[in-house]
């Protein structure tokens, strides 16, 4: 009987049976869906002629010692993981499967033989690359705990002496703004230490104006677990207000909920008062600390705007002074500033406090008049302008006076936009101007008295 036939085919294990001139006798099923190739058409050739040139060459070797010396010997699929042309059933001929096989010598009646027994170890092998990879993972997260560890007590120790020594005033703080942590220049700042304000949220050291606003923004930044951050004015015990920026990041406990903040104070008082400065530097003329002209038009702008949803009236004046250079070449320009710093002063005191008066360039002044249209009010207040412009001026080695001359456009009556009413009282003025110099009214003419 063919030795082809010997062993049953459900043998969970590739088998092959070679003689002793190196031809294969037995080609169990297990070996068929492996190669592709059935037993009837592999039986009687050598293993060479089966597999072809894809065979690894130490098969032969093996195979050739255990027919002529009776060695046994095994391939292990971590020196020879793909011997054999073998290939996943039903899987394509993609990638070998990896194999381990066992070369035994066996004496037949027909002499000599050499049985293989072929085992797929792909699972085997992938098992242990994935156990290897566990281990050296595992041995990693050890030592980066180790570090770790050894990490977080430098930190804790590095942290106590920044928080010692920072510039920035460091608090912790839980959900209702009860403070855990102060650091020394949190203490400077709020003039408290933690002691002092244990148990009691922050924030009603703040003045009451300040807390109810103050509080909403914290209560938001917990129910939304975001950052919280706000500038607001703070008055320490000595009596002494400052303001004060506070950010503070939300910190959550083991249910994922917020347990409290960890933040910042800092002391921004300086930079709020050169940003109050650069404000009103923007807003307002350098010299007589009026407002400038581009904050003025706004201001024109905004009224109309006013005056038209409630049908009101509104005044715009101009006033320019008279033979002002005069002064300025006469005097020098100190003199002529000291002129404009007072005009601008008597100005500002001859009308209401919500009356807008601004210094429109070079000796222009301009006035806006809220709910002021009528001519009786306006002429009252046009008098007292000029009373007060024409008063003398004490320039310390002498003393001038100024006339003026002031140009009136209604709102209304003489436009509804800004350059209309601003034409018409530029035009009004210097009419003004023509008719006191026609008249040859005194005050026009600026005179100096020792």
């Amino acid at each position: 009987m063919d030795c082809c036939h010997l062993l049953p085919d459900s043998v969970d294990m590739g088998l092959i049976m070679v003689d002793g001139e190196g031809r294969i006798r037995l080609w169990n099923r297990w070996i068929e869906e492996r190669t592709g190739r059935l037993a009837s058409q592999v039986c009687g050739v050598t293993l060479a002629e089966a597999f072809g040139p894809h065979v690894d060459p130490r098969i032969a070797l093996v195979v050739r010692e255990a027919l002529d010396f009776g060695w046994s010997a095994r391939l292990s699929h971590a020196l020879h993981p793909m011997p054999l042309p073998l290939y996943p059933p039903g899987g394509g001929r993609v990638e070998r499967m990896k194999q381990s096989i066992d070369i035994t010598p066996v004496q037949g009646e027909g002499g000599p033989r050499c049985l293989l027994q072929v085992r797929d170890v792909t699972e085997t092998v992938r098992r242990e690359a994935l156990l290897k990879q566990q281990s050296r993972q595992l041995r990693l997260d050890l030592l980066r705990l180790s570090q770790a560890q050894v990490e977080l007590q430098r930190s804790e120790m590095r942290f106590r002496e920044l928080a010692r020594q920072a510039p920035a005033g460091l608090f912790e703080a839980d959900a209702e703004a009860c403070c855990t942590f102060l650091n020394e220049r949190c203490e400077q700042i709020l003039g408290h230490s933690l002691e002092n304000v244990a148990g009691t949220p922050w924030i009603n050291l703040l003045p009451v104006s300040e807390q109810a606003r103050v509080r909403a923004i914290w209560c938001l930044a917990v129910a939304s677990a975001t950052r919280f951050a706000e500038e607001f004015r703070y008055v320490g015990p000595d009596g002494e207000s400052r303001w004060i920026r506070a950010e503070a990041g939300p910190q959550r406990d083991g249910n994922d909920r917020i347990s409290g903040f960890v933040g910042t104070l800092l002391d921004v008082t300086e930079f709020h008062e050169r940003a109050t400065r650069n404000e009103f530097r923007a807003n307002h003329d350098g010299l007589t600390s009026l407002l400038n002209r581009d904050r003025f038009e706004r201001h024109l702008r905004a009224a109309i705007s006013g005056a038209r949803e409630v049908a009101d009236r509104m005044a715009l004046l101009f006033i320019d002074l008279n033979d002002f250079k005069g002064i300025n070449d006469t005097h020098g320009h100190h003199a002529g500033d000291t002129v404009l710093k007072t005009i601008a002063a008597r100005v500002r005191r001859v009308l209401r406090s919500e009356d807008i008066v601004a210094r429109y360039g070079g000796d222009e002044f301009a006035v806006l008049l809220n709910g002021t249209g009528d001519p009786e009010t306006l002429d009252a207040i046009l008098f007292k302008l000029h009373q007060a412009v024409g008063l003398p001026i004490n320039l310390g080695h002498c003393h001038v006076r100024v006339g003026c001359a002031i140009g009136v456009s209604i709102y209304p009556d003489h436009g509804s936009d800004p350059l209309s009413l601003l034409t018409h009282a530029d035009k009004a003025m210097y009419a003004a101007k023509r008719a006191r110099y026609a008249k040859n009214d005194p005050i026009a003419h600026p005179s100096a008295q020792i």
